[in-house]
């Protein structure tokens, strides 16, 4: 059945059952007999052609297509679980906010590598505010941020130094900002405000590479990590104010004699 929904979505997708078969590395005639067996099974008719033998989805191909991709998701998702979770490995999950996830997450997983027989690892990339609400909820162990949020069942220490800069194109009416919740966020109403700045186009972003990509095209200014710096972006430097810290989280309650050493160690990478 799962090879049927492949096939059905590949067909879906790019409405050619030529191009589905490629997507699929299956001949063409076997992607007409799956599609044929689908619909078969579910008793409905999926596709029609068109005046010029386009491939076109009827109403119940609309209906089927969410639910055909939901239900693969839920089945790749279960494999990989199955596959990887063993008894002598424990879940460890990590999230880190947008800015640490592409610069310093690296350097710590670097360091994790010779505990991956012990653990299962899950990484994930959210704004600053979600990583706090995750491991405040304990749905996940270790999290990464860009300014100190407090809670009692929480310990917030400081990892590694940032500093932010203003990049760009400096003749630019674009000023990107990243979205609210963003660490960087704060920083930026901040130096708007403290520069009596009012851009004329104001751009919410909610991906740093995204930012980067249109400051390399020279397009825009924007207040981004010195860490993405490279010779292909201007930037000049705002002092020591602009100068912050990334900030792990982890639970102070933390029982697991495995994951309070992981935790220890990344601790120990700190560069204060």
């Amino acid at each position: 059945m799962f090879a049927l929904l492949e096939t059905f979505i590949a067909v879906f997708e790019t409405k050619s059952f030529t191009r589905a078969a490629n997507q699929c590395f299956i001949s063409q005639p076997t992607a007409t007999v799956r599609i044929k067996k689908l619909e078969e099974e579910l008793k409905v008719h999926l596709f029609s052609r068109g005046q010029h033998q386009e491939v076109i989805p009827t109403e119940s191909a609309h209906l089927l297509y969410p639910k055909a991709l939901k239900t693969l998701n839920d089945w790749n998702e279960l494999q990989f679980s199955l596959k990887n979770q063993t008894p002598s490995r424990k879940p460890f999950k990590i999230a880190a906010s947008h800015s640490s996830a592409t610069t310093v997450l690296p350097l710590i997983f670097k360091n994790l590598i010779p505990e991956l027989e012990q653990l299962n690892i899950e990484l994930m990339m959210l704004d600053s505010q979600e990583v706090f609400d995750l491991i405040r909820n304990h749905e996940i162990h270790f999290g990464i941020i860009e300014k100190p949020m407090m809670d009692e069942t929480i310990e917030t220490f400081p990892l590694f130094k940032d500093e932010l800069v203003l990049a760009g194109n400096p003749e630019s009416d674009i000023f990107f900002i990243r979205e609210a919740g963003s660490g960087v966020a704060h920083y930026t109403h901040n130096y708007l405000k403290e520069n009596n700045l009012n851009p004329k186009n104001l751009v919410s972003v909610n991906n740093n590479d995204m930012i980067v990509s249109q400051l390399k095209a020279g397009i825009g200014l924007s207040l981004i990590s010195k860490r993405f710096i490279n010779e292909n972006i201007a930037f000049q430097n705002l002092g020591e104010r602009y100068q912050r810290i990334f900030y792990g989280l982890s639970f102070l309650s933390e029982q697991d004699k495995l994951l309070k050493t992981v935790i220890k160690k990344i601790k120990n990478l700190s560069e204060f």
